[in-house]
């Protein structure tokens, strides 16, 4: 006679995470994996305390989590963009800028 494993569900796990941290004030590996990229980083101690502060409470943390390096793209693509668009408008204002004089045949 066996018995059949119930494969947990994401909401599962989360619950049993902030449960687990609600009792140990830990969780029970250091490891949060980051949402956008599914790299995982370490936090314990002081530093996950301040991540749970920052976030609101440990199932913000887990759920909404980006690691450094996303956040890092993002912000090197803003500013990307940015250049691209001041490039633009000065090849524009030099097309513009094209005055003739009388001394200086068209």
């Amino acid at each position: 006679m066996t018995t059949a494993y119930k494969t947990p569900t994401p909401t599962d796990v989360l619950d049993y995470l902030e449960s687990y941290y609600e009792t140990y004030s830990t969780l029970p590996t250091p490891v949060i994996e980051c949402q956008e990229t599914g790299l995982c980083y370490t936090a314990f101690g002081t530093n996950l305390k301040k991540k749970v502060e920052k976030a609101g409470g440990i199932k913000n943390l887990l759920s909404s989590f980006t690691g450094r390096g996303a956040i890092k793209k993002v912000a090197k693509k803003k500013v990307e963009t940015i250049v691209e668009t001041l490039e633009k408008k000065v090849e524009s204002a030099k097309k513009a800028a094209k005055i003739v004089t009388a001394d200086q045949p068209f």
